[in-house]
C-alpha cells in the first residue's frame, strides 16, 4: 500500500527560515506541494523561498507547485486570519518557536511573555485559524513541533519546556474536538537535533548519553512530517524522534 500523495496540496510551515522548518518545507516541495514558508525575518524569507523554489519535486503529474513566502508574526491572531483569507491550507506545520538557556528566576518577563507567545500561543492561533478553514472540507492535518524537553526538562529550560508540553497538551485536545471533522492532529517530538539551536551544547555528554550516540538531523525530522501528513489514520500520534533518549 501506498501513501497518497501531497501534489497538488497546500501546506504552510512556520519558523520556516530555520533549521527544521526549513528542512520540513524543502521536503514537502519534494513530495510537490505548494509551499507557503512563514516568518518574521523578510531577509531570511526571501532567500529561503528562493532555495525552496529550485526544488524538483518528485511526482511528475499534476499542477506545478507555487511556493509563497509569508511575512507573519504567528503570536498574533491577526497574522493567521491574513494567511487563511489568502490561501486554503491542506496541511499546517506548527515550528516556529524560541529558545531557552536561563534559570527562570533570571528571565525578565517579556522575555516570559514572549516565548509563551511565540511556542504555544502561537500553535494555538495557528490551529485555531486553520482548523476553521478545514472543518466545512471535512479533512486536513495539523503537526505540532514539540520537543523532548516536553517529557525530560533540564535546567535553564523551564519556560520551553512548559510551552512544548502545553503543545501536546493542545494536540491531544484537538485530535479529539478537529478528528470529528476529519482533521488529524499529531506532534513530533525531536531530541537533540544538529542545528543552530543546539549550537554550544556539550555534545560528547549528551551523545553519550543516546542510544544511537549521535544527534539527529533536521532531515530526519522532515520525513517524519512527510509521514504523519500522508498517512490517513495518523490522529494524535506524538512521534518521538530522540535516537532512543527518552527510554533510557
Amino acid at each position: 500500500m501506498s501513501f497518497p500523495s501531497l501534489a497538488g496540496k497546500t501546506v504552510a510551515v512556520t519558523g520556516a527560515t530555520g533549521g527544521i522548518g526549513f528542512a520540513m518545507a524543502s521536503r514537502f516541495a519534494q513530495e510537490g506541494a505548494s509551499v507557503i514558508l512563514g516568518g518574521r525575518n523578510e531577509s531570511k524569507l526571501k532567500d529561503a523561498l528562493h532555495k525552496i523554489q529550485a526544488v524538483k519535486p518528485w511526482p511528475k503529474l499534476g499542477t506545478p507547485p507555487q511556493h509563497h513566502a509569508l511575512h507573519i508574526d504567528v503570536r498574533q491572531l491577526s497574522g493567521w486570519n491574513n494567511l487563511v483569507d489568502r490561501h486554503q491550507i491542506d496541511v499546517l506545520v506548527n515550528c516556529a518557536g524560541e529558545s531557552q538557556k536561563s534559570l527562570l528566576v533570571r528571565i525578565g518577563e517579556p522575555a516570559v511573555e514572549n516565548m509563551i507567545q511565540c511556542n504555544l500561543l502561537s500553535a494555538i492561533w495557528g490551529c485555531r485559524a486553520v482548523g476553521k478553514q478545514m472543518i466545512p472540507r471535512r479533512e486536513g492535518c495539523i503537526i505540532n513541533v514539540s520537543s523532548l524537553l516536553a517529557h525530560r526538562a533540564a535546567i535553564g529550560t523551564s519556560i520551553y519546556a512548559a510551552t512544548k508540553a502545553g503543545q501536546l497538551g493542545l494536540t491531544t485536545a484537538l485530535s479529539q474536538e478537529l478528528g470529528t471533522y476529519g482533521i488529524r492532529v499529531n506532534a513530533i517530538v525531536p531530541g537533540y537535533i544538529e542545528t543552530d539551536m543546539t549550537q554550544g551544547l556539550r555534545k560528547d555528554d549528551l551523545t553519550a548519553k543516546i542510544p544511537l550516540k549521535r544527534f539527529g538531523t533536521a532531515d530526519e525530522v522532515a520525513d517524519a512530517a512527510a509521514f504523519l501528513a500522508k498517512n490517513a489514520y495518523a490522529n494524535n500520534c506524538i512521534l518521538n524522534l530522540d535516537g532512543g533518549l527518552s527510554a533510557v
